[in-house]
């Protein structure tokens, strides 16, 4: 919906920047829409189509001669009748079932459990004298039932039951809608209407005597049309019918219509049996006629049905879809020729085309009766190719590959015979210059109208495309050259040329071309869009289109119309940039055109806007008329289906027919683990052929993302693995207005050997497994342990004694270790006792030899001085000696932390306490006791007095003994 709204505000805007023009111009009725054309070896059925309707889907519904059609869109499905005959109507009622009637049956179409329409004949509800009928040439599904036309009576099926509406013998012509209740004529031209489930004769009028009624159009709320196949149209707004004069009464008597609708703009379509389609305008005018020279495929039209978009004929062979709201329209100037279009011109009231065959012109007008709508006139003297139309000065100048002509009417003068005339450009007042084969030519103007002056001499390239600067410079692009810049000089004759390549800026030598747009000239090649720097003498890029098409984008034609708007082609599409002045700047907004694409005339792209409503545009094979007025997305939902899904390959490979049943929706499938290769068929129904619409799926469960968009309507996917998928589709047509999503859920169970009866069985026998390999394994361990045990017991016994024998070998290598380690600390510490008691009996020996010096060196006071000092060294390094740490750490290892433990159960002893003890463990004597701790030998035993005290012995205990054995 955005974009709808968005493409409508361009063409919006685009209307208003036409001008004041605008207001009072229209579409012409000019060319004839796009017809598609439906044949036997599409829908490979019947030749004719007796009746048509379409679903709430969009779906239509074809009454065939071999059975009921159906076409989506894009693909044709067969349902024969059920006894096999011919389907002359048809008709889809409020309940979406499809109700058909044909030779000596009718009945209606429904979805079965797969989706698949079935038929359901209601014959057998009839009375078995009433069962033999011939065609059923109307369907009528109303609120109050369905109703049946024969020749001869009408069938109404309610409420499961069939009921006749007429006595026998009754001949009846026509059934059909008066207002909002049915409307039956007999073979006495008298009406009936259904009311209170019979039919009455209508009362007022009661008869209509102006022959077979063909159809009847509620043009207004009290205004009724009837048409008839012989005699005219009429119309009832009271209790009379009157004629319904048209300006072609005669024309639509001798053709014959045969059925008639209305259309969405308030036009009326009449289907003729003899001369194809026709619609009338609100002024009861032909608007349009279309018949096999205008591309149906045959002049008999059976019937007719009217969409949101378009008109679908159903005709004597095949089906056509007249695509009625398109704002294009296609003519051929030279008829069957079907020449190439290079030109357009409205001149002097008149409308010019150029082709390859010849000039054409008509009348140029708002409005063009059928017999004027295709009547061209080729212009004399014209014959041959025409390359271009230009008016200057007032008057139409033709180039032509035969010359050079001026035109007036529907006459061509030719100027000169100087072959191959490309173009005219206005050079100055009365003078114009020419590109032609081989150069540059100068035209005058006099009295008497333009004539050939000369050609210029100095310059001989093809000049096909020319542009004239302000300043009085010609440039000319060479598709296959480069770039030249022209200094021309009609006066004298002659001109010069400046070239331009590569070198110069230009993308390459080859594929250049110029635009001139208002003032300003562009230049393109092979990609982007440049302008001429004077003061660099180079090609710069234009950074405006390059923004707007791309810098790699190749433009292939330019043109500006009246208001500003710029006309475009690139080497991807083709539209029209919309220019809006604001206050401070131009905006420019771009509006592609796909239904342009490709289509204007390779090489020599031309387009003219001749007003807001009038677009023409030269193609390969004739004309298109466009309406930009018109060019807006009618639709702001796209319907989409899903015509079927089928397995790639088996017999019965349907698993879903389109149409669900009832209102579940699309049910879920369920598959087997070989069903897992399935195609999607879908398509949009109200665009048949699906030319500018575009496909996006995505298959849930295994895809991430959408697809690219695709004109494919079948999806095929293969060996899916098992677990549950939904396929999701979507489609978008050419204004980019997208469908909503259609899902279709499925699942694809595992194979056997994945089911959960399998895993249950694989359980089972893994467990069943265990249970044997552990069983088995319980006996073996049973008897291996019995062995091992009577084994472990010999070993055991053997161990036990080796172990004995070991543990008294490894008692008696650790005492061994034990006591020489005791020795050895023992020795250890002696040693390092002894030699304290050396060296602190040397340093007494040394300290009593310093004091006798001390008396003698009296007379010296320093000498004295320093002998003291000597002296109190000696006395310090007595005490740092006794290492006492080290002593007691040494000592506790030997003695089994003798200190340690003495500590403990004394605390109150002290450090000379400590020593001492350790002393006499040693088993010292009271002179080496006194060595280490400096003290007299008298002093020792004093020690060894309160040692006494403070251990708390006895005077009978020995004290070195205690110490021993403590």
């Amino acid at each position: 919906m955005k974009h709808t709204l968005i493409l409508k505000s361009h063409f919006i805007l685009l209307l208003s920047l036409w001008g004041w023009e605008t207001g009072f111009s229209q579409s012409v009725n000019l060319g004839n829409p796009p017809v598609q054309n439906f044949s036997r070896q599409h829908f490979k059925a019947g030749t004719q189509i007796w009746d048509m309707a379409q679903g709430k889907n969009g779906v239509m519904w074809m009454a065939n001669n071999d059975g009921l059609l159906e076409f989506d869109g894009t693909h044709w499905r067969l349902y024969p009748l059920g006894n096999g005959t011919i389907v002359r109507s048809v008709q889809v009622g409020p309940d979406d079932f499809v109700y058909a009637g044909g030779q000596g049956d009718f009945g209606y179409y429904a979805p079965d459990q797969l989706g698949q329409m079935q038929y359901h004949s209601l014959r057998l509800l009839l009375p078995e004298a009433e069962r033999q009928f011939g065609d059923v040439w109307d369907v009528m599904a109303r609120a109050e039932g369905v109703f049946f036309r024969t020749d001869n009576q009408v069938f109404h099926y309610h409420e499961q039951q069939v009921n006749t509406l007429f006595p026998p013998g009754k001949r009846l012509l026509f059934m059909g809608e008066w207002g909002d209740k049915l409307l039956v004529q007999d073979s006495d031209f008298l009406l009936y209407i259904f009311e209170n489930g019979r039919l009455r004769p209508l009362g007022s009028p009661a008869a209509f005597r102006h022959g077979t009624i063909s159809a009847t159009l509620a043009i207004h709320p009290d205004t009724i049309l009837v048409t008839t196949i012989k005699d005219g149209i009429f119309f009832c707004s009271g209790s009379t019918f009157e004629p319904w004069i048209t300006p072609n009464d005669a024309f639509l008597k001798t053709n014959r219509i045969f059925c008639a609708g209305l259309l969405a703009d308030g036009k009326i379509a009449l289907g003729t049996s003899l001369n194809g389609l026709v619609t009338l305008d609100r002024h009861r005018r032909i608007y349009q006629h279309i018949n096999k020279k205008s591309g149906l495929q045959n002049n008999t039209v059976l019937s007719l049905f009217a969409p949101r978009n378009g008109l679908w004929l159903g005709l004597d062979n095949g089906a056509d879809f007249v695509d009625l709201g398109s704002p294009f329209t296609i003519l051929f100037p030279d008829g069957e020729l079907q020449g190439t279009g290079y030109a357009v011109q409205v001149y002097g009231g008149k409308i010019y085309f150029g082709t390859n065959t010849g000039l054409y012109a008509t009348d140029w007008k708002t409005y063009y009766p059928p017999e004027e709508r295709q009547k061209f006139a080729m212009v004399k003297n014209s014959g041959g190719q025409v390359w271009s139309l230009n008016v200057l000065e007032g008057d139409l100048l033709m180039g032509h590959h035969e010359g050079a002509f001026a035109v007036q009417g529907l006459e061509a003068r030719q100027m000169t015979k100087l072959q191959g005339i490309w173009r005219f450009l206005s050079w100055s007042p009365g003078i114009a210059i020419a590109g032609h084969y081989s150069g540059l030519a100068a035209f005058k103007k006099s009295a008497s109208g333009w004539t050939f002056d000369t050609t210029l001499s100095g310059f001989s390239e093809s000049s096909r495309i020319l542009a004239r600067t302000a300043g009085g410079k010609l440039w000319m692009a060479h598709p296959y050259r480069g770039i030249y810049r022209l200094q021309v000089d009609p006066a004298r004759r002659s001109g010069q040329a400046e070239y331009f390549d590569a070198r110069q800026g230009l993308p390459s030598d080859l594929g250049n071309h110029l635009f001139q747009l208002g003032e300003e000239i562009v230049f393109v090649g092979v990609r982007g869009v440049y302008n001429f720097d004077e003061r660099q003498r180079r090609f710069v890029p234009n950074t405006r289109f390059n923004q707007i098409f791309g810098e790699q984008t190749r433009v292939k034609y330019l043109r500006q119309d009246d208001t500003g708007n710029i006309w475009y082609v690139t080497d991807r599409e083709t539209g029209v940039l919309l220019v809006e002045n604001n206050t401070l700047e131009k905006n420019v907004r771009r509006v592609p055109i796909p239904e342009l694409n490709d289509k204007l005339t390779g090489g020599f792209q031309f387009l003219l806007p001749a007003d807001a409503h009038n677009v023409f545009v030269a193609t390969g094979q004739g004309f298109i008329h466009f309406d930009p007025s018109a060019y807006t997305a009618t639709d702001s939902v796209i319907r989409l289906v899903l015509h079927d899904v089928r397995l790639k390959n088996g017999q019965d490979s349907l698993l879903f027919g389109g149409y669900p049943k009832g209102s579940t929706g699309l049910r879920n499938c369920t598959l087997s683990s070989r069903q897992n290769s399935l195609i999607f068929s879908f398509s949009a129904p109200d665009y048949p052929g699906n030319e500018f619409i575009r496909y996006a799926h995505y298959l849930e469960g295994i895809e991430q993302k959408w697809s690219d968009w695709s004109t494919e309507t079948d999806v095929a996917f293969s060996h899916l693995p098992w677990g549950h998928y939904t396929f999701r589709v979507k489609a978008r047509n050419q204004h980019r207005v997208e469908s909503p999503v259609l899902s279709f859920s499925f699942t694809i169970l595992p194979p056997w050997y994945a089911s959960r009866l399998a895993y249950f069985l694989y359980v089972a026998l893994l467990l069943g497994v265990v249970a044997g390999i552990i069983y088995r394994q319980h006996r073996r361990f049973e008897q291996e342990k019995q062995a091992m045990q009577n084994r472990h017991q010999d070993r055991e016994a053997q161990h036990q004694l080796k172990a004995r024998q070991s543990e008294e070998a490894i008692n008696r290598l650790q005492n061994e270790k034990l006591e020489a380690e005791v020795t050895h600390k023992t020795q250890e510490l002696a040693s390092v006792t002894m030699h304290l008691v050396h060296k602190n009996e040397i340093l007494n020996t040394i300290q009593e030899a310093l004091d006798r010096l001390q008396g003698r060196v009296a007379a010296f006071p320093e000498l004295k001085k320093e002998i003291g000092q000597i002296i109190k060294v000696m006395e310090q390094d007595a005490s740092i000696d006794a290492d006492w740490e080290h002593f007691s750490h040494n000592f506790d290892q030997v003695h089994s932390d003798f200190l340690k433990r003495i500590g403990e159960q004394f605390p109150h002893l002290g450090p000379n306490d400590f020593k001492l003890c350790a002393y006499l463990r040693m088993n010292l004597s009271s002179k080496e006791i006194a060595t280490l701790l400096n003290i007299s030998v008298r002093g020792v035993e004093a020690s060894r007095y309160r040692l006494r005290k403070r251990l708390g012995l006895d005077t009978e205990t020995n004290l070195t003994e205690f110490l021993m054995r403590y």
